[in-house]
Order: C-alpha cells, then sequence, then structure tokens
C-alpha cells in the first residue's frame, strides 16, 4: 500500500477502517456460505469482494454494466450486471448494520437518553437524475435515526413528488424532525394518529394555528414581543385538521427566539435570493425569528430544548448537503426500493470511511474519488 503521505489509497486502507467482525457478520447473515459443494461454483466467496465492487459502482455513480465490466477487466471480479443487481436486493440490512457501528460514538449527542427518550427522525427530500437524464427526473425522499444514521425509511417519486410526512411511517417513541416544506395539518395528523411526535419549522401559509377558544393565532403579533435575542417563548397552539364537518384538534406548542441582527440580515439576504420579486415585507420580517410548532409536551423538553434541537437539525442539513456533494448521494440510478435502501446506505457508509480515513491521516488530503479509485486499483503484493 502506498503510504498516506502519497496521498493514494488501496482496497486495503479501507477495509482497515471498517467495523471489527465486518466479514464475520456477513457470515451470520447468511450473504457468505462456505464450504458450499463445488458443483455451485460460487464466485463471491469474500463480502469483501462484493462490498470493494459496490463501493466501486456507487462511489462512481456508475451504472451496473460499467461496473462489473470494469472489475473484470481489472482481474478482481467477475460477475454479471444481474449477479450485481442482485446482491443489491439484499446488501441493504448489512450495510446499515455496518453504518449504524461506524457512527454510534460520533452521533451519540442523538441518543435517546438525551432527549426524553425520544428516537429523533430526520427527514429530507432531494431531486434526482435517473441514469442518462439531463435535468430532475426522481426524487427520493429518506428519514434517517440521528442516533446512528441508519435510514429508517426510503421513497422515490416522479419529478413532482413533493415533501409530505405521510408518506412515512412514523411510530410511537420517535420525534420526527422537519423542515417548514412538511408544515401542514394532514402531515402532522398522519404523525400524531400513529402516537409520534413532531418538531417542525413554522410555514405561515400552511399551517393556520388556533389558540384553546378555537381562535385563529396571530403569530406575528406573538413573535413581535421577543424584544431581547436569545430569549425564547412559548404559546400553547391547536392545529386543526378538518376532515368533512369533523374537527380533529392537535395540541401542541409555539417556540419561538429572536435572531441576532447579522443572522436575522442573513436569513433575509437568502428570501431575498429565493423569492426575488416575490418576497413580501411580512415575509422579510418574519426571518428575524426562528419559530417551530411541537407536539412534544413541555414537561419532557423544555421550549430552549425544542429550540437547540431544531438547531441541531440544520447540523444534519449540513451533513445531508456534504453527502450529496461528496458522494452524489442525489444521484439515483436504480428504481426498486431495496436496492435504494442498500445504495443510500453504501452511500453514507463511504462518507463515514472517507472521514475516518482522513482522521487516522490528517496529513493526507484524500479527494471523494480516492475511495472509489481504490476500489479498483489492483492491490500490491507485500515485498
Amino acid at each position: 500500500m502506498e503510504t498516506a503521505d502519497r496521498r493514494t489509497l488501496d482496497w486495503g486502507a479501507i477495509e482497515g477502517v471498517l467495523p471489527q467482525g465486518w466479514r464475520k457478520l456477513a457470515e451470520d447473515m447468511k450473504l457468505i456460505r462456505r464450504n458450499l459443494p463445488a458443483h455451485m461454483g460460487t464466485k463471491v466467496t469474500d463480502i469483501s469482494q462484493i462490498l470493494r465492487l459496490v463501493f466501486y459502482q456507487v462511489g462512481n455513480n456508475f451504472g451496473l454494466e460499467l461496473a462489473t465490466a470494469a472489475f473484470a477487466a481489472a482481474g478482481i471480479l467477475v460477475i454479471s450486471f444481474v449477479a450485481l443487481h442482485k446482491w443489491m436486493t439484499k446488501l441493504g440490512p448489512y450495510l446499515q448494520q455496518l453504518l449504524a457501528q461506524m457512527v454510534v460514538v460520533e452521533h451519540a449527542r442523538f441518543a435517546p437518553e438525551r432527549w426524553a427518550g425520544y428516537e429523533l427522525i430526520a427527514t429530507d427530500g432531494s431531486a434526482v437524475m435517473r441514469p442518462g437524464a439531463k435535468s430532475t427526473t426522481a426524487r427520493v425522499h429518506y428519514a434517517l435515526r440521528l442516533s446512528d444514521l441508519r435510514p429508517v425509511e426510503a421513497h422515490v417519486t416522479d419529478e413532482k413528488g413533493g415533501e409530505t410526512l405521510r408518506r412515512f411511517h412514523p411510530e410511537q417513541g420517535q420525534l420526527w424532525i422537519l423542515d417548514r416544506g412538511y408544515a401542514n395539518p394532514p402531515g402532522i395528523g398522519h404523525a400524531t394518529r400513529r402516537k409520534a411526535d413532531v418538531l417542525v419549522r413554522y410555514n405561515r401559509g400552511a399551517l393556520p394555528l388556533y389558540d384553546v377558544n378555537g381562535r385563529s393565532l396571530d403569530v406575528r403579533a406573538l413573535v413581535a414581543k421577543l424584544h431581547k435575542v436569545d430569549r425564547p417563548r412559548e404559546w400553547a397552539a391547536w392545529v386543526h385538521l378538518t376532515e368533512g364537518k369533523r374537527v380533529e384538534r392537535i395540541k401542541g406548542r409555539l417556540c419561538a427566539v429572536r435572531l441576532p441582527a447579522d443572522k436575522a440580515e442573513e436569513a433575509r439576504e437568502r428570501i431575498r435570493r429565493e423569492q426575488a420579486a416575490e418576497a413580501t415585507a411580512e415575509t422579510l420580517a418574519m426571518a428575524e425569528f426562528v419559530i417551530v410548532f411541537t407536539t412534544v409536551p413541555r414537561s419532557p423538553l423544555t421550549c430552549n430544548l425544542i429550540l437547540a434541537l431544531y438547531r441541531a437539525r440544520w447540523q444534519i442539513e449540513l451533513e445531508f448537503k456534504r453527502d450529496k456533494s461528496l458522494t452524489g448521494l442525489d444521484r439515483l440510478p436504480n428504481f426498486r426500493p431495496d436496492t435504494i435502501e442498500s445504495w443510500i446506505c453504501a452511500k453514507l457508509l463511504l462518507h463515514q470511511i472517507l472521514r475516518k480515513l482522513s482522521s487516522a491521516a490528517p496529513a493526507a488530503a484524500f479527494p471523494p474519488s480516492a475511495i472509489a479509485d481504490a476500489c479498483i486499483r489492483p492491490m500490491r503484493q507485500a515485498a
């Protein structure tokens, strides 16, 4: 293996940062079977072979045919693209376990015991491109458990598929942390009926709120009372979910805090940039505040904790963006839910491997492509 100082990698370096027991785990999960009859002629006898191929394919955003052809030409592994597809249909649970083991320490700050026992789930949606497409052709919607970055759900829609919590299956004991695109009564009602809680950025255009008497809350007037920076307040608030003549009242809390002047100006600049002439004076005024709605009662999580937890969501949002830029998380080359799961897990796992390698050799600056390149570079024999 070449030294880290030369800023190159080989497959041995990648194996070295995988979780302990990764080979045995594959055998325990029946992915690799020892002592099969000779007539079965299995080509994959070590999980390392298929991991190497999957990382190469996923890391480069290659199609199945191109990845398998490259490995055959390099003399590493000769299997058909159909065989690789079959591997991708069953690798998801294995990759999820590897991912969980690699991030468990780094994401301990999101452990349930630190947040009143809640299992924290962050969601995101991203425009993706099918193979050969020149523009957005689909969207991938995925939910990650923050304690271990393990995907709990992933869905693919066409380019018109919007963000909605009703696409997912929240469970009791979970707290779903969402951006303003998910702030609407049907989505919040979907979560509460499944006995889950939500923490969502307030969207004044899609989430009307009411007081205990059923009167509309003037949220702008409420937050205007926040004169001091970093002095949050909360108000009881209800969401009304109307179905026919029946109105279901969902109790929650509106939590808000005024931003420092420089952060408020950054928020206004972002609105001007994104909305241009459509940016209204009211929208710009509301940019001075962070406002969230949550169904979590005050007793387990105070207003300060709720706002701190929502700020943590921005950290995971940044991680999503890093994954997209470094490993191409927003480029989807397949269609089936089981292969999508494997593909997303492999992408996230590659990102963790890159972090491990960079921290192990801080003097080296490995480009993201180094991992994928190492997967196909023939191993040098020890002298």
